[in-house]
C-alpha cells in the first residue's frame, strides 16, 4: 500500500487524483468503493469523504486492477461438477446447462456454465489444459452444451455441428394433432416437413419432442402460431408459468473423426414435468405417424454400422431432410463459402 499525507482539504477523490497518481476520477472512485482506501487506518468506501490536511491516506492502486475470481473454492476443489453431466471421454465432454444461465462470455469476471465446468475439469486432471467450448444456448433455455478437449476436437464439433442430428424438447400453451409434421418454411421460403411426437397434454399446455435443431427454433415458430400454440416464455407478452422458455436440447447424434457415432441425451427439465402433472399422453394420429426416436439404447460411443442397423429402414422413417434443418443448414454453408470462392 501507498501513503500519502494530505496538503489541503477536499474530497477523498480529490486526494487520490490529485496526490494519489490516479489518472482519473473514475479510477480513484472504483478504488475507494472496492476497498482499497484507508484514512488513518480506517477502510473508507465513500469517494465525498471530506479529508483534513495532516490526515495519512492509504492506498492499493493495484487492488482496482486485479481481477476477481467469481469461481467459488468449492466449484474449484470439489468432486461434484457444477452441472450435470451427461457424456465424457478423453475428446470432448457434455453438460447439461440449465435455464438461467449464460454459456460462454468473453467477460472473465462472469460467471457463465463453461468457467465453471472449465476450472472444475482443469482442477480434476492435469491433462485438461486445452480446453474450449463448442456451442452455446440461449440464457433463458436449457439443453446439451459441449467442452472439447483440444483444439483438433473442438474444429471438428463446430465444423461439422450443423451435420449432427439435435431433438428438442418443446413446451407450448396450445394443442397440435398427436404424431404429426409441422410444415415450416426457410427464410428462402423453401418448405420444410419438421417431425414432432406428443409427449403429453394437460387442458392448457402441451409438451413436444421435435426432430429438429435448437438453432431452428425461430423457423418453427410461425408454423406453431398457425396452430395457435406459442412456446412457454418465447417473447414478450408470451405466458410464462415457469419462469423461463420452454426449449430444451435434449438429443444430440455426434459423429466423431474416424464415423463412429456418439449418442448423448438428457431427461426431461424438472419445470415441464411438473406443469405437465396429471396430463395424458394423446394416442399418435393415424394418418401420418411421426417418428422422432432417437436411439433408445443406452448413451455413449457406437459404430456406424451398428447405428443404422439399430435405425428403422428409410421407408419407415421421414427422409433426414423433411425431419430437420440439417440440410438446410449445409446448403447456406456452401453457399457461403462459393462466394468466398468467387471473390477470391
Amino acid at each position: 500500500m501507498e501513503g500519502i499525507e494530505v496538503q489541503k482539504a477536499g474530497t477523498l477523490v480529490d486526494i487520490l487524483t490529485e496526490q494519489g497518481g490516479y489518472s482519473t476520477r473514475t479510477k480513484a472512485r472504483k478504488a475507494i468503493k472496492n476497498g482499497a482506501v484507508k484514512i488513518d487506518g480506517e477502510t473508507i468506501k465513500i469517494p465525498s469523504t471530506e479529508v483534513k490536511p495532516g490526515q495519512l491516506v492509504n492506498h492499493d492502486r493495484n487492488r482496482n486492477t486485479r481481477k476477481k475470481s467469481f469461481i467459488s473454492k468449492s466449484v474449484i476443489t470439489g468432486t461434484k461438477p457444477p452441472f450435470e453431466i451427461v457424456y465424457e471421454d478423453a475428446n470432448f465432454l457434455a453438460y447439461v446447462k440449465p435455464s438461467g444461465w449464460i454459456t460462454a462470455s468473453p467477460k472473465p469476471q462472469l460467471s457463465t456454465t463453461y468457467s465453471r465446468m472449465k476450472a472444475w475439469l482443469e482442477a480434476k486432471s492435469k491433462e485438461n489444459k486445452d480446453l474450449h467450448f463448442v456451442n452455446k444456448i440461449e440464457k433463458d433455455s436449457s439443453g446439451i452444451c459441449l467442452i472439447a478437449k483440444n483444439k483438433k476436437w473442438r474444429v471438428h464439433l463446430q465444423e461439422n455441428w450443423n451435420d449432427f442430428r439435435q431433438g428438442i424438447y418443446l413446451l407450448v400453451e396450445g394443442h397440435l394433432p398427436p404424431d404429426d409434421f409441422m410444415v415450416c418454411r426457410e427464410e428462402d421460403g423453401e418448405r420444410v416437413d419438421v417431425a414432432y411426437r406428443t409427449m403429453r397434454a394437460t387442458a392448457q399446455h402441451t409438451l413436444l419432442k421435435v426432430d429438429a435443431p435448437i438453432e431452428a427454433v425461430h423457423l418453427i415458430m410461425p408454423s406453431l402460431r398457425r396452430e395457435e400454440c406459442l412456446i412457454i416464455g418465447k417473447g414478450r407478452n408470451i405466458p410464462d408459468p415457469i419462469n423461463r422458455e420452454g426449449i430444451h436440447l435434449f438429443a444430440l447424434e455426434v459423429e466423431g473423426t474416424r464415423g463412429e457415432v456418439i449418442m448423448v441425451k438428457t431427461r426431461v427439465p424438472r419445470e415441464f414435468l411438473n406443469l405437465m402433472k396429471g396430463g395424458d399422453s394423446p394416442r399418435p394420429n393415424r394418418r401420418r405417424n411421426a417418428n422422432v426416436n432417437f436411439n433408445r439404447k443406452p448413451r455413449g460411443r457406437k459404430s456406424l454400422d451398428k447405428q443404422s442397423s439399430d435405425r428403422p429402414s428409410s421407408d419407415s422413417r421421414p427422409s433426414r431432410k423433411n425431419s430437420s434443418y440439417r440440410n438446410s443448414l449445409d446448403r447456406r454453408s456452401s453457399d457461403n463459402q462459393n462466394r468466398k470462392t468467387n471473390k477470391r
